[in-house]
């Protein structure tokens, strides 16, 4: 099975992962949809977690200060920052996604949850690594905040796979447009 890289991550109208500040409540403004967002169904695909370091402290710290809420999968923290040791994780330093796609493809053979944040998503962006893209638009505008999509990475042409209303979010599914594998799993 090839490794696919699936970014599922939710962001408001204007296009923001959280305020400037790194809050996320604003998530939490809109009541859960019926059905859900298929999110168990994600997460039981899954073979592992890449996540940012503010996105590791933000979790750690803020969200979940008790208990890991991942801990059946495993979970990479890409950071360039040291950080005390945590069962719960394994922090990487790779200077590029095709490095930390390929380590990972030697552990993993399944499906990799780029959970972000945006500079970590610019990061497999400017490389084009992304296969799907989950993105959930939350009915809130923020005026400001950290982007889902920060500059700095060259255009990338997708395909819509689907939109759908689910409540009052909507979910957009795009795929790369590209057949291609990656040059870092092969």
């Amino acid at each position: 099975m090839k490794n696919k890289l699936i970014l599922y991550i939710a962001m408001s109208l204007d296009g923001y992962i959280a305020e400037k500040d790194g809050d996320i409540r604003f998530l939490e403004d809109t009541p859960s949809p019926s059905p859900d967002l298929d999110y168990q169904r994600f997460y039981s695909s899954l073979e592992a977690i890449i996540l940012g370091g503010n996105t590791y402290r933000q979790i750690k710290q803020e969200l979940f200060p008790d208990k890991w809420p991942y801990e059946e999968k495993p979970c990479y923290v890409c950071t360039r920052r040291q950080h005390q040791y945590d069962p719960n994780v394994q922090f990487l330093s790779f200077p590029t996604g095709q490095q930390i796609l390929r380590f990972l493809s030697k552990k993993h053979a399944g499906n990799i949850w780029l959970m972000g944040g945006g500079e970590l998503i610019r990061c497999f962006m400017q490389e084009n690594l992304i296969d799907e893209y989950y993105i959930y638009v939350m009915p809130v505008v923020l005026g400001d905040g950290i982007p889902l999509f920060p500059s700095g990475f060259s255009k990338t042409n997708l395909k819509l796979e689907s939109c759908k209303n689910i409540g009052e979010i909507v979910e957009l599914i795009y795929k790369k447009c590209s057949a291609s594998t990656h040059p870092a799993l092969v």
